[in-house]
């Protein structure tokens, strides 16, 4: 839940210019996602002192991550979407999900951004984005298809170290080998 939120109010900043939410809306996405529940004592509106620091806690990863060299760079962007839906087909199954934000821009691959709420545990950013490399090819074989790119960037942000991005580059050769290995992974799911 603490991740859905912090990724909601990630796409409310990008869809705002890239400003920092207000402490009220990041309160607003705990209630809704049932984080807390609103506590308001008679002299205040809003919701209890525990919420207020709960809301600290959402907002921290989203500051980090507009103050982030990455962010900073993608602003000139030709085009900027967040949550971007995406369906591929792979070996007769299609995947189905969402990219956090596609970057389009000129005279460079597409750039497909993942943040990442997970906490890194003295892992750095790069071994902890390993574990994440079918979500990649996914990511990058649905931008290639969708954008018409010969070569897709992926960029894994972990939010608590968001100055650190795990940055990957995937060209023709590795599209194909990413693609033989889901359709593989496909084949031995659907023969059990």
């Amino acid at each position: 839940a603490r991740g859905a939120a912090v990724h909601a109010l990630l796409e409310w900043s990008q869809a705002n210019g890239w400003r920092e939410p207000s402490a009220e809306l990041a309160q607003r996405h705990l209630i809704a996602a049932g984080l807390t529940r609103e506590t308001p004592r008679p002299q205040e509106s809003t919701v209890s002192v525990l919420a207020r620091g709960l809301a600290e806690e959402l907002l921290d990863p989203v500051r980090k991550w507009i103050a982030s060299p990455l962010r900073e760079r993608i602003g000139g962007a030709a085009r900027i979407r967040a949550e971007v839906p995406i369906l591929l087909d792979v070996g007769g199954t299609v995947l189905r999900g969402s990219i956090d934000l596609l970057v389009e821009r000129e005279g460079a691959p597409p750039l497909v951004v993942d943040y990442k709420t997970d906490r890194l545990g003295g892992a750095t950013p790069g071994e902890k984005a390993a574990g994440y490399e079918t979500q990649r090819t996914i990511y990058a074989l649905a931008a290639t298809e969708a954008l018409g790119a010969e070569e897709v960037e992926v960029a894994y942000v972990f939010l608590e170290r968001a100055e650190e991005p795990a940055l990957t580059t995937l060209g023709p050769a590795e599209m194909a080998a990413g693609r033989a290995r889901l359709e593989g992974a496909v084949a031995r799911i659907g023969a059990g």
